[in-house]
């Protein structure tokens, strides 16, 4: 990788970032593409979370950056303007220097929507989906299914306040059917073995011991289990869903959709998708 010291500086916040693939796949584009630039991992708490956006302002050779968990909720607020995407879902996972100013975007939901269409060869219309999680990455989920004509969606989630929070919005926002339950009411159970989608959007699963974010035992044949986490590859969910005959997909195919559209916006270049793919597979072996 070679780089002058006028490169672009692109940045990834977040807490923790020591697992992320996004510099390994995003340095590789920008090698492809012949650009002086450098894509950079940056472990920020949350309380200093601010003065990180505010140093974007004074670095003349600011790129672009990414936002993950658990920040992509908060980062709304630090930004000047947002596309109509991330003010529909209410996170960024992107954010772009324009003239000064710093747009927030999110490229999650149909780098997610995209990985559900060539990767599974599945359409949500008219199908009912769970999501487990409320944050950042399943407001993007939540809101993509809606607008892609799910036919209801239910969101679970251990604090249900944050659970039927998102529903609310999906519904007034979208005119979609959600719901927002507790991982300990008594109607999941019955919801989650009568959808055709599972969605983990929490971090459980980060870590190869975490055990799956649900009772699998609810996973019926032929649902298409859908974990956002891609390191691991195979999740305790994924791998307990395979057992019980369900169709299964990590969340490696997301991460690249959702980092070539972050790309672009940065560039106004398309990148070299199978240049990222390679990285990304070289990175996680």
């Amino acid at each position: 990788m070679r780089f002058t010291a006028a490169a672009k500086l692109f940045v990834l916040f977040g807490d923790p970032v020591e697992h992320s693939l996004s510099p390994a796949m995003q340095n590789a584009a920008l090698q492809e593409a012949g650009i002086d630039g450098l894509y950079i991992p940056w472990r920020v708490k949350g309380a200093n979370l601010p003065t990180a956006f505010e140093s974007l302002r004074g670095m003349e050779n600011f790129g672009g950056a990414n936002v993950t968990l658990p920040h992509k909720e908060q980062a709304v607020a630090l930004v000047d303007t947002l596309t109509p995407e991330a003010a529909s879902v209410g996170a960024i996972n992107t954010v772009v220097a324009r003239g000064g100013r710093l747009l927030g975007a999110n490229t999650d939901g149909q780098g997610f929507l995209r990985s559900l269409h060539e990767e599974a060869d599945f359409l949500p219309r008219g199908k009912p989906a769970v999501i487990l999680g409320a944050g950042g990455a399943a407001r993007a989920v939540s809101v993509t299914l809606a607008e892609a004509g799910v036919k209801e969606i239910v969101i679970v989630n251990r604090a249900i306040e944050r659970a039927q929070l998102l529903a609310e919005c999906v519904n007034r926002d979208i005119g979609a059917s959600a719901i927002g339950l507790g991982l300990d009411d008594p109607r999941m159970p019955a919801m989650v073995r009568d959808c055709a989608l599972v969605v983990n959007a929490t971090s459980v699963g980060l870590n190869p011991s975490d055990p799956p974010p649900i009772d699998p035992t609810l996973l019926q044949p032929g649902v298409l289990v859908y974990d956002l986490i891609y390191r691991p590859r195979e999740t305790a969910l994924l791998r307990e869903a395979k057992k019980r005959g369900c169709r299964v997909l990590g969340g490696l195919g997301m991460l690249l959709y959702q980092g070539a559209l972050a790309f672009e916006l940065w560039t106004g270049q398309k990148p070299s998708e199978e240049a990222m793919r390679q990285a990304l597979v070289a990175a996680i072996a």
